[in-house]
């Protein structure tokens, strides 16, 4: 048996970590929603990765759908941990933005090199193409407000949901 997984990735500064606080909110009942960074431990991106899917299967067997925030497939690879294989289909989002924005948004957070926004930056774009050819879905967090963010992605899951 198999069960549904929604995943909405992004790079640090698309807007994640403030979406996911709302998305819990206005979900309701039977939905899990969770910020993959919450329990990593060391630096070890894998092993909270592993974790996060034995959460979800926990959650789908008990009747309840995960929608799990975080950045996939960088460092967090779902297709190679332990319980990928009780999840299909999985549903991937990407919140991105402008590197514009997004490097506004780092440089807020204080503890941001310019090297590293420069390659944070690099790997959005790459990013995004793959989800642009892939035909995925994608939420341009640059000038909407968060609550709508939440909104747009509370809509994805349900209209999956219900197909």
């Amino acid at each position: 048996m198999t069960f549904p997984l929604y995943i909405v990735a992004g790079t640090s500064g698309s807007g994640k970590s403030t979406a996911v606080k709302i998305v819990r909110k206005i979900m309701g009942t039977g939905f899990n929603v969770y910020d993959m960074d919450t329990i990593i431990v060391d630096g070890n991106f894998q092993t909270a990765c592993q974790q996060w899917l034995r959460i979800a299967y926990a959650n789908s067997i008990s009747g309840n759908t995960t929608i799990l925030f975080g950045a996939v497939p960088y460092p967090y690879d779902v297709n190679i941990c332990d319980h990928f294989h009780f999840f299909h289909p999985i549903h991937y989002l990407l919140l991105h933005c402008s590197s514009v924005c997004r490097t506004e948004r780092l440089q807020k957070r204080g503890n941001w090199t310019k090297q590293g926004i420069v390659g944070t930056n690099l790997y959005a774009d790459q990013l995004y193409n793959n989800y642009i050819s892939a035909n995925l879905p994608i939420i341009d967090t640059t000038s909407i407000p968060p609550e709508q963010v939440a909104n747009q992605i509370k809509e994805w899951v349900l209209t999956k949901k219900h197909r």
